[in-house]
């Protein structure tokens, strides 16, 4: 198994067809069929091959948010997303562990998710929040800002990098919600 790490602005149109069908199998009509990101394109991605196969992915978004008042820089992971029947053979595991390193070479205070299935995410020493968050709120169908909504998201969870500890109250995304 090897892992790329590519930028976005970097991926060919043959590997982007690649990383459209596994968002689109893996999240189902949940996901737009005509681009590889939700609301908006991450910085980067850490790609998972089998051989020549591409087998899983995750893309990463660095920012800086407000906690309560203070900066602190995250990255986002999002998309994390494994071939079905490539399931269960660590590969979610191997790609958490990259952007883990890549965090930490990069100093930064937290990783952080929303997650479907949180064992995964507990498993690779994540752990829940339930902050209230404040992000910019986009219009899926028309890539549009449409207002900033307030509230607890269900399934928000992060994973301590750097010495800063997390705190409850309100977390601002400065940004979008991964």
């Amino acid at each position: 198994m090897k892992t790329i790490k590519m930028y976005e602005c970097e991926i060919s149109a043959p590997i982007e067809k690649e990383i459209q069908s596994l968002l689109i199998r893996s999240f189902g009509s949940l996901y737009p069929e005509d681009r590889i990101y939700f609301k908006q394109v991450p910085h980067q991605r850490f790609l998972a091959y089998d051989g020549e196969r591409l087998v899983g992915q995750v893309g990463i978004d660095y920012r800086i948010m407000n906690l309560n008042g203070k900066p602190i820089k995250v990255l986002g992971v999002i998309d994390l997303c494994v071939w079905e029947e490539c399931r269960g053979k660590g590969i979610a595991t191997l790609l958490l562990t990259k952007v883990e390193e890549y965090a930490i070479e990069h100093r930064l205070d937290f990783l952080l998710l929303f997650a479907d299935v949180e064992s995964v995410y507990r498993n690779n020493g994540y752990r829940s929040a339930t902050n209230v968050c404040r992000w910019l709120k986009i219009d899926d169908h028309h890539l549009t800002s449409v207002g900033v909504g307030e509230q607890v998201v269900e399934g928000l969870m992060i994973k301590q990098i750097g010495s800063t500890d997390w705190e409850d109250g309100v977390l601002d995304f400065l940004g979008y919600l991964y």
